[in-house]
Parts: structure tokens; sequence; C-alpha cells
């Protein structure tokens, strides 16, 4: 098969009140996450990560 990915990737994230975000990077501290349709709109931004829990 082919060659193992050895560099490690990242989730760039600015929603600042998730608690998965580190603020300091902008970065999700997640290994995953899963992405979900926040309204009936089919636009970019009705998107949103489904680990993102409103404080």
């Amino acid at each position: 098969m082919g060659d193992v990915m050895e560099k490690k990737q990242g989730i760039k994230c600015s929603v600042h009140d998730c608690t998965h975000c580190n603020c300091e990077k902008d970065v999700c501290k997640l290994k995953e996450i899963k992405v979900c349709s926040c309204s009936n709109e089919e636009k970019k931004e009705a998107t949103m990560c489904d680990s993102y829990k409103k404080v």
C-alpha cells in the first residue's frame, strides 16, 4: 500500500467559545471532527462541527 502519512494534521478553528478549541493556536484539540449542516440552507456558512456545544 502507500506510505504512511507521518506529518501530524491539524484542524483550524476560530470558534473560541468551543471547549475543544485551542484559542492560542486557532486549532481544534480533537484528532477528528464530524461536520454537520446546521440549517436547511445549502451554504458553506451553514455547516458546523458536530462536537460544538454552546456554553
